[in-house]
């Protein structure tokens, strides 16, 4: 399986999501707005893990958008040094591979799970209930996009290394 292929599969994976979270929000009665608004914030973490984490709409080819992450993928790899390792062993074709399959997942852990793990803590420490009621929904959507990314490269075999969470 070469890094486009990985990139399809992972990108077809959070569209399938997408589509499911929000058929269940069609599902939904306007009148219901408490769920309503939860599958709203569910829905837009999922659609958040595309176009943030995968670059949905990448301008020019899927291959451009490996370009445009290689800056931030070369310093996730001084965050996860295990990755990094594994990294530094591979050819140029399976760095590309690597990439793919990891690119999408370090960048939502670096720049927005951790961000909201604190946000989270501060807001629960506030006693600030809506905050900490969209919050607690953006992670928990999250985690499970990860976790379906984690489930297809392990079912794949594709550099299946697990991240543990603080």
């Amino acid at each position: 399986m070469n890094y486009l292929d990985i990139d399809k599969a992972l990108v077809d994976l959070t569209r399938a999501k997408c589509a499911e979270c929000k058929a269940r929000l069609d599902a939904v009665p306007k009148d219901r707005a408490g769920e309503r608004k939860a599958l709203m914030i569910e829905n837009g973490m999922y659609t958040l893990c595309g176009n943030a984490g995968l670059l949905f709409n990448t301008y020019g080819t899927r291959e451009g958008l490996y370009r445009t992450r290689q800056n931030f993928f070369t310093y996730a790899m001084t965050k996860y040094p295990r990755h990094g390792e594994i990294y530094a062993t591979l050819s140029d074709d399976e760095k590309l591979s690597f990439m793919a399959a990891w690119q999408a997942d370090l960048f939502m852990r670096d720049q927005l799970l951790e961000k909201y793990v604190a946000e989270l803590a501060q807001a629960e420490a506030a006693g600030d209930a809506r905050s900490t009621f969209e919050f607690r929904i953006k992670m928990g959507a999250m985690r499970e996009m990860l976790s379906i990314w984690e489930a297809w490269r392990k079912e794949n075999n594709i550099y299946p290394i697990e991240i543990e969470e603080e």
